[in-house]
């Protein structure tokens, strides 16, 4: 909101688009709170810089007590167990609590205690992520117990499930229990899961189901991950020309005439989405994946593509994670004139 002079020295109040200056404050703001997680590795290798960081930290209001609480909350979700994790949520913010809890009743089942899962599930989270957790405990019990062995005994088990849905999902556990000691068995059972992706998308749920059937192939047959990813990327480009051309009509995924880089909606983040599976298949095959990443028509959509390919190859985690990209909650790149 800015203020103008009227006259006769009044002040009339006007809605006016952020400058480039304003933009500026806004990224740099964002760019130093995602640093921090970083500062002991700034103070082991950069200790010259380490205190210059501090100091613009300060300046715009990233404080230290609110450092040393989200870099106890980012560890324990990177490296935590789930008790550590439920230790460490209540004094987490207040918005990221049920995430953290949702993670703590995940990894209780990585640990291999699923009653553990379903209690932190009861008690602490709402009906829509206490169903999924919910969820993930009965397909990992149900994958266990069949033992991806028997492709018939699948079959029928799969037929016995209510959607589409809950197929993909079984089948993608089955294969991740097989990957390791029958990495053929895994492939197959991907092969299933494909059959029930392998159309256009009529909804974000179903890109989501194509991402997650490519990811799973990415470490038994990157080739196969390729061949998802490409139909989803122009249906993506298809998406975004509809969404530009609708602006300000019926929807507003665009930003003063650009696509944001974060997830602030679906179509951003199914984009960054894509971008991060092109990071971690460049370390496979790196031309390929730059070939699909300029196969992003949106020049924000490529550059996404490509920073994931990049930090991938520099050995970084690719690309920018949805509702907390590094690059910040506001941050949008400017098309050139």
């Amino acid at each position: 909101m800015a203020v103008l002079e009227g006259g006769g020295g009044g002040q009339n109040s006007a809605t006016t688009e952020p400058s480039a200056a304003e933009l500026e404050q806004v990224n740099a703001r964002r760019l130093l709170g995602g640093l921090q997680i970083m500062l002991p590795q700034i103070d082991q290798y950069l200790p010259g810089r380490s205190q210059a960081v501090r100091q613009k930290m300060t300046e715009v209001g990233i404080t230290d007590s609110s450092r040393a609480a989200m870099t106890q909350v980012n560890r324990a979700m990177q490296q935590g167990t789930s008790e550590s994790l439920l230790a460490a949520a209540p004094s987490a913010p207040q918005v990221m609590q049920s995430r953290i809890y949702q993670q703590a009743a995940l990894r209780a089942l990585d640990e291999g205690n699923a009653d553990r899962a379903r209690q932190i599930a009861n008690d602490y989270l709402g009906q829509g992520a206490r169903e999924s957790v919910l969820q993930a405990v009965e397909f990992r019990l149900t994958s266990e117990k069949l033992g991806s062995s028997n492709m018939d005994e699948v079959r029928h088990t799969l037929a016995g499930l209510r959607s589409d849905d809950e197929r993909i999902d079984l089948l993608v556990q089955l294969s991740g229990n097989a990957r390791q000691n029958n990495p053929k068995l895994a492939v197959e059972l991907l092969n299933e899961a494909r059959q029930f992706t392998n159309r256009r998308a009529t909804n974000y749920r179903q890109l989501e189901q194509q991402l997650m059937v490519a990811e799973a192939f990415r470490e038994l047959e990157p080739a196969r991950s390729f061949e998802i990813l490409e139909p989803g990327i122009v249906q993506l480009n298809e998406l975004l020309t509809a969404a530009a051309t609708l602006t300000g009509f019926e929807v507003n995924v665009f930003q003063d005439g650009e696509l944001p880089l974060e997830g602030r909606n679906g179509l951003s983040n199914m984009v960054t989405r894509y971008g991060h599976a092109l990071g971690l298949l460049a370390t496979s095959d790196f031309e390929q994946s730059q070939t699909l990443a300029n196969r992003f028509q949106l020049s924000e959509s490529r550059v996404v593509a490509r920073l994931s390919i990049v930090r991938s190859m520099l050995g970084k985690e690719p690309g920018f994670r949805s509702r907390g990209s590094r690059l910040g909650q506001n941050t949008v790149i400017r098309r050139g004139q």
